[in-house]
């Protein structure tokens, strides 16, 4: 197998277990606060990580290692908890696409200032996967007749949308990069140094936030089959959701110690199609044409980018 072609599976594994995490944390965020969500899997994930680096024997790196992945751990956290309040909200319509494509393209962006740029075939593969993310991920929103009513409150609500959006996808493409950095200590030690920067962000601001309702209840949730959800299935969903964004961070990691970044990163943020899949699987959630075509586009893109 060629250094793209193990490069790439490995991005896809990335993704694909994001996506499942993504799934869990977004029902889990509609019962429990963000802020206490990304502390309860984020703290689980730390704990595995530290038995698995000292039962493994593994070398701890040097300082600057751990601290770039300090930095991916806060920049990670703001996306996350960013990401998940917006999930909370609602369908994020076009700006869950707006974040998706942001993690792709300042990874993209870092390496062709670093490292120079990929092969053409490549190149129309990173543009293809572009438009398969914005397909797979946007969707037309809805809006009632009381909503079209309070139109500036709606407007507040878009814009509010966007920005998370905008924050979360820059946070996920930091954290890419700074992942990508830190990625000479190994693979534990790192992801370790991260989740102690993202599990600080969680427990402080959890207690600044303690009092503000940055959260929804199960009144607001667009799933009645969720809405009577006791805690402790929202908080067993994110431990899930931990360990397969934990998982998924490894399996990034490897890809860029085999090979380059941009081809990494655009591959594992192709993670909303798995999120799509297990909605229309576990939710009865219908697929539509949009992100049918999204999906059937990622797959030439693999296939160019590979």
């Amino acid at each position: 197998m060629t250094v793209a072609a193990t490069t790439s599976m490995l991005g896809l594994f990335a993704g694909a277990i994001w996506g499942i995490s993504d799934f869990c944390g977004g029902i889990a965020a509609r019962h429990l606060r963000v802020f206490w969500l990304l502390a309860i899997s984020h703290a689980f994930s730390l704990t595995c990580l530290l038995l698995s680096a000292e039962l493994l024997h593994q070398h701890r790196p040097d300082a600057h290692i751990l601290a770039w992945g300090l930095c991916a751990g806060i920049a990670g956290g703001v996306a996350l908890l960013t990401f998940y309040h917006a999930l909370s909200l609602g369908a994020m319509g076009t700006t869950a696409s707006i974040s998706g494509l942001l993690t792709a393209a300042l990874p993209v962006s870092f390496t062709l200032l670093t490292i120079g740029s990929p092969s053409p075939r490549q190149l129309a593969g990173f543009a293809l996967a572009a438009c398969a993310i914005w397909l797979i991920s946007s969707q037309p929103e809805t809006h009632s007749s009381s909503e079209r009513d309070a139109g500036s409150i709606a407007g507040r609500n878009r814009q509010k949308k966007l920005v998370l959006a905008i924050v979360s996808g820059m946070g996920f493409g930091i954290f890419l990069i700074a992942l990508r950095q830190a990625n000479g200590g190994g693979l534990l030690w790192p992801l370790a140094a991260a989740r102690v920067g993202s599990l600080s962000l969680a427990l402080g601001g959890g207690l600044l936030f303690s009092q503000n309702r940055f959260t929804v209840g199960p009144s607001t949730s667009t799933k009645p089959s969720f809405a009577k959800t006791p805690w402790k299935i929202g908080v067993a969903l994110a431990l899930l959701a931990g360990a397969c964004d934990t998982s998924g961070n490894l399996f990034f990691v490897a890809a860029t110690r085999t090979g380059r970044l941009d081809v990494a990163a655009v591959l594992s943020s192709l993670y909303p199609a798995t999120t799509i899949l297990l909605a229309a699987w576990l939710l009865k959630e219908r697929t539509s044409m949009r992100q049918s075509f999204g999906m059937a586009a990622a797959l030439v893109a693999v296939v160019l980018i590979s």
